[in-house]
C-alpha cells in the first residue's frame, strides 16, 4: 500500500463528510456602516495567545478543523488568518 493509499484510507476513516451548509451569505465587506465606530485592528500576536490559549482536546465542528490542525498550521496561515479574523471582526461579520 502506497503513502497516498495511508493518507486517504486515514482520512476517510478519521473524516466524515462535513454537514451541508445553508445558502452562503455574501457580506458586503467594503460597505461602510452609518455612525460605525472607529475599530483598532487586533495583531497577530493576539490571535497566537487567543489560538494557543485554548484547549486542543474540543472536538472540532462541522468544518472538521479542530485547533490542533491550526496550531500546527500556525506558521503557515497566520498572516492569513489574522487577515480573516481583521476582516470579520471589523465588518461584524461572524460565520458559523
Amino acid at each position: 500500500m502506497s503513502h497516498q493509499e495511508k493518507c486517504n484510507t486515514l482520512c476517510n476513516t478519521l473524516y466524515q463528510p462535513p454537514l451541508p451548509l445553508p445558502d452562503p451569505i455574501e457580506p458586503d465587506l467594503l460597505r461602510r456602516e452609518p455612525n460605525e465606530l472607529p475599530f483598532q485592528d487586533i495583531i497577530e500576536t493576539e490571535v497566537h495567545e487567543a489560538l494557543f490559549s485554548i484547549n486542543s482536546n474540543i472536538s472540532p465542528g462541522p468544518s472538521q478543523i479542530s485547533y490542533t490542525m491550526l496550531k500546527w498550521a500556525w506558521p503557515i496561515i497566520k498572516t492569513k488568518l489574522t487577515i480573516l479574523i481583521q476582516k470579520c471582526l471589523a465588518r461584524g461579520y461572524h460565520p458559523q
